[in-house]
């Protein structure tokens, strides 16, 4: 009796490799996120609510102590901002909706475009006044000193 010989398995080889590759990316991304928020309590952290009402370099260019006061100011603020949100979520809604109907119509979209840009400016008109109040209680040095910090912050932004 003869033995068929086994067949070559030619793609086990890049299967592995890529699965490696993918496993590999995969703990990259995990390790990153964990070191970008290590050492960084809630109150200095430059996400959630702030970064979508303020702005990343307004809130980064604040001293921590400020940039936490501005996040409670911001959390007793949240009933309207959760309101906005539902409001931009449902006009998001409407807009995959208005994608989808046949015949299409650009007028509805372009309706539905402009209601979500008067709700971002309305969200960001609340951030804009929590930020002002926030700069009105720094004295003058402070303010200097805040200015500076938003240059250069925005500077860096600019060459990126």
């Amino acid at each position: 009796m003869t033995e068929k010989p086994t067949p070559k398995r030619r793609w086990v080889k890049p299967l592995l490799a890529v699965s490696l590759i993918c496993n590999m990316l995969i703990i990259g991304v995990v390790a990153g996120i964990v070191i970008d928020n290590r050492g960084k309590d809630r109150g200095e952290r430059l996400d959630g609510p702030a970064r979508s009402v303020v702005g990343i370099p307004f809130v980064r260019a604040l001293e921590p102590e400020d940039r936490r006061a501005l996040y409670q100011e911001i959390r007793r603020d949240d009933d309207r901002l959760r309101e906005n949100r539902s409001a931009l979520r449902a006009r998001f809604e409407a807009l995959l909706t208005a994608l989808n109907t046949e015949p299409f119509d650009p007028k509805a979209v372009q309706v539905i475009l402009q209601e979500q840009r008067e709700i971002a400016l309305r969200r960001q008109n609340i951030g804009e006044a929590l930020l002002v109040e926030q700069l009105s209680r720094l004295d003058p040095n402070e303010r200097a000193a805040y200015a500076d910090r938003l240059a250069r912050d925005l500077r860096r932004l600019r060459r990126e």
